[in-house]
């Protein structure tokens, strides 16, 4: 997209934008994927992010009985003060409600609804906003159990929810081993990878393993293509196999496209231009194409990182600019492209989805972003499917480095919640 066409969006936009961010958050009840990612419930909320003791993970998760932290911010794009409070709740393997226990049962403190204290407004930017965070566990709260956990964060003058995010409590119990191949049952070194996977439960005695014990498995963090408890091939006197299971075949995908603008005054990778039309700053990204090739390029398996090299704090001084994506890409009729990642919760978003321009010949999109690191890919998804495929725009090559997270949930025959005793995170690595 030149800087020609970036101005004449621009002055399409500045009377609609809030109007547009506005329809996408009404639209997000309708349009989010599954539960287990976090949401944004309103236009006015950005840059929702968790981090596990200081760390960018995509899944986060803390060992119960040990000192490990989350801290959880956000920004209000408005300069005046919102009091917002969060809850904590408990949730099966499905990220379903629990429903068989309370909340003395899980947590920890003298409150179960908690003010956010910690806010900082912004410096020096162009975008107003305003810097809400807090840590959790922390002295007024914490949780007892392993298990799923959704933290509410609520408007506390209206009583709306405005973000809501995921997280895990883990009690290793139970011994993972797994593998990916490319040798898979479907193909043979071609689009799809899968894995293999053993659970070694003994130290449970569980009763009755086949219904005792769920295995999920995600791939980076795509909840859309997730294996949920998919059916053991078999079991043996030690442990729980999976090596033929067609649910854990899982396409490869291509390695995530990535962007980089960390300072206001020239683009960087993959930033074609770097400009101000008042009242935002532009980046307009390169132009590119569905990639039919791969190509082996290191990437962040999706994720985001906030930084302003020009800025002493992150936090509150890092600048949003409008960011222009274009794929050339043929016309379809039957499903959309979406601008899917880290960025955008992994979720389908409305306002990441892409939209065909006749004239320019180009599928366009636009997202109000924070200074900093981006990976994405542009996913296709049919009308009237929940999840979204790689093949149309980044292909699907076995050579492919994907991190995949297997999840062991336990439920013993009268428990009353799903407990998490097993998670392990790798990356498959092809030799490149």
């Amino acid at each position: 997209m030149t800087d020609r066409s970036a101005s004449g969006l621009l002055r399409s936009l500045r009377p609609t934008l809030r109007v547009v961010l506005l329809l996408a958050a009404l639209l997000l009840p309708f349009c989010q994927g599954l539960a287990q990612t976090n949401h944004i419930r309103t236009d006015r909320i950005h840059s929702l992010r968790v981090l596990q003791d200081g760390q960018v993970v995509t899944h986060p998760c803390l060992e119960l009985g040990t000192g490990g932290h989350l801290s959880i911010s956000f920004d209000d794009l408005t300069k005046e003060y919102h009091r917002y409070i969060y809850r904590v709740e408990h949730c099966d393997f499905d990220w379903q409600p629990s429903t068989r226990i309370f909340d003395t049962d899980y947590l920890v403190g003298t409150q179960t609804e908690c003010p956010i204290d910690d806010y900082h407004e912004s410096l020096n930017t162009t975008v107003d906003y305003t810097h809400y965070w807090f840590d959790f566990p922390n002295s007024r709260i914490g949780v007892k159990l392993s298990g799923n956990y959704q933290i509410h964060i609520i408007d506390d003058d209206s009583g709306d929810e405005v973000a809501s995010v995921c997280f895990r409590v883990v009690e290793p119990a139970v011994g993972i081993s797994a593998n990916v191949v490319t040798n898979t049952d479907i193909d043979f070194n071609s689009a799809h990878q899968q894995l293999r996977v053993a659970v070694s439960p003994q130290p449970l005695s569980p009763r009755d393993p086949q219904r005792e014990i769920r295995l999920v498995a995600i791939q980076n963090g795509r909840y859309d293509i997730a294996a949920v408890n998919p059916a053991p091939d078999y079991y043996t006197p030690s442990d729980i196999r999976w090596e033929h299971s067609q649910q854990l075949i899982f396409p490869a995908g291509n390695e995530f496209r990535k962007f980089e603008m960390t300072n206001l005054r020239t683009g960087l990778i993959g930033v074609e231009s770097i400009k101000w039309f008042a009242p935002y700053y532009h980046a307009t990204l390169f132009t590119t194409e569905p990639r039919h090739n791969y190509v082996y390029d290191q990437d962040q398996d999706g994720r985001y990182y906030i930084n302003s090299t020009e800025r002493t704090d992150d936090d509150y001084e890092a600048d949003y600019l409008l960011v222009h994506f274009s794929l050339q890409a043929p016309p379809q009729t039957n499903g959309h492209y979406y601008i899917y990642g880290g960025l955008s919760n992994w979720n389908y978003v409305p306002s990441y989805r892409l939209a065909y321009n006749a004239q320019s010949q180009l599928y366009e999109g636009t997202a109000l972003l924070k200074e900093g690191y981006y990976n994405y890919l542009y996913l296709f998804r049919p009308d009237g499917v929940a999840s979204g495929q790689t093949e149309p725009a980044e292909g699907n090559h076995y050579q492919a480095e994907n991190e995949y997270t297997l999840l062991v949930y336990y439920t013993p025959i009268g428990g009353r919640y799903d407990r998490l005793v097993g998670m392990k995170t790798f990356t498959f690595s092809p030799q490149h």
